[in-house]
């Protein structure tokens, strides 16, 4: 609605109120910082404006009219109105400082970043953590439209560019880690304790279990067995939670991300497979709004995020080991192998 033009100020209210309380338009005008002749001037417009007389004069004082009076009376309720309307605004602006919206595909939201919100400590005891999960198309347009104030996408920016930030389609993203595949077993496995690298081919032969095709983890295992024959039926399940749980208690093999399986190695219940050839990895970007940038406590969990000078669990001095010959037959591995920094990102 238009607000018509006779409509008073809120502070012209407020100072007419003053003179009620005080008794006097020179006091009045004190208590604003104002002049007295501008505190007049501004009583005269308002009567002007609502062609009421609101004060009577006199060498001693001023005191409200019937109508001033009247005035008065709505003026309380307006000016209470107006102080519940500020409180609300600064409630919700408080609020909304005090909450972080993060998202981040399937595996990350699962896994990681309930990791990374625990290794703060308290950091985060008075936020209101809301986690969301996507693709990665539909985390960058809920990035673009304000959804979410950050997203830990994987595979989506340009691998192995570790320093500063990369901005792409009005987005910033930041470099995490790289999440590497592995092959993992059950602790009832004959791999378990396997002291040599395993060949694709075996592993392709072996019964396996496996995500649904379509999915990224499916993707990269078909790129890891590429034209090796798969000799045995697999069975084929839709999260990575039923697949770790198949694999614990069969002996079944299965390609994870090794940051999907950090409590189950930590237990003992799963157990790594050295390979003969370099595993797949993609790299893990933190993802912001170009525009927006990162509120405080989105802020924080990229921090926390990036750290990597936490030590790495303990796996078992035979997986190490057989780590170590999987580098050997190889060469050279990168720093940021996921077998090392997944779990310094986590840890």
């Amino acid at each position: 609605m238009v607000l018509p033009s006779k409509m008073p100020q809120l502070a012209d209210l407020d100072l007419l109120l003053s003179v009620e309380s005080y008794g006097s338009v020179g006091k009045a005008a004190q208590a604003h910082s104002l002049s007295q002749p501008a505190a007049s001037t501004r009583i005269s417009a308002m009567e002007r404006r609502l062609g009421l007389r609101l004060l009577e004069r006199s060498p001693t004082g001023s005191k409200l009219t019937e109508d001033g009076e009247m005035l008065a009376k709505y003026a309380r309720n307006v000016m209470q109105a107006a102080r519940e309307l500020l409180e609300f605004g600064s409630s919700a602006r408080s609020s909304e400082v005090r909450r972080l919206r993060v998202a981040g595909s399937p595996g990350i939201s699962e896994h990681l970043i309930p990791e990374w919100l625990n290794r703060s400590g308290f950091s985060f005891g008075e936020a209101r953590v809301e986690v969301q999960t996507g693709g990665v198309d539909e985390l960058r347009q809920s990035i673009l439209a304000g959804h979410v104030d950050l997203a830990f996408i994987d595979g989506w920016c340009q691998s192995g560019n570790q320093g500063g930030q990369q901005h792409r389609d009005g987005l910033v993203a930041r470099y995490i880690c790289d999440d590497e595949l592995a092959v993992v077993v059950g602790s009832g496995h004959p791999w378990a304790m396997r002291s040599t690298p395993l060949t694709v081919s075996e592993l392709a032969a072996a019964p396996l279990a496996l995500r649904e095709r379509g999915s990224g983890l499916r993707e990269f295992t078909d790129e890891l067995l590429g034209a090796a024959d798969t000799g045995r039926g697999y069975l084929e399940l839709p999260s990575t939670s039923a697949i770790k749980q198949a694999v614990t208690t069969s002996r079944r093999a299965t390609v994870l991300n090794v940051s999907t399986v950090r409590a189950e190695l930590a237990e003992g219940r799963l157990h790594l497979v050295a390979v003969d050839q370099e595993m797949p990895a993609r790299s893990i970007h933190a993802t912001w709004s170009e525009s927006r940038g990162l509120p405080r406590y989105a802020a924080e969990l990229v921090e926390i995020a990036a750290s990597k000078g936490s030590s790495v669990p303990v796996i078992g001095p035979g997986q190490k080991s057989r780590q170590a010959v999987s580098r050997k037959r190889v060469g050279s591995r990168p720093r940021t192998s996921m077998a090392i920094d997944a779990h310094e990102a986590i840890a």
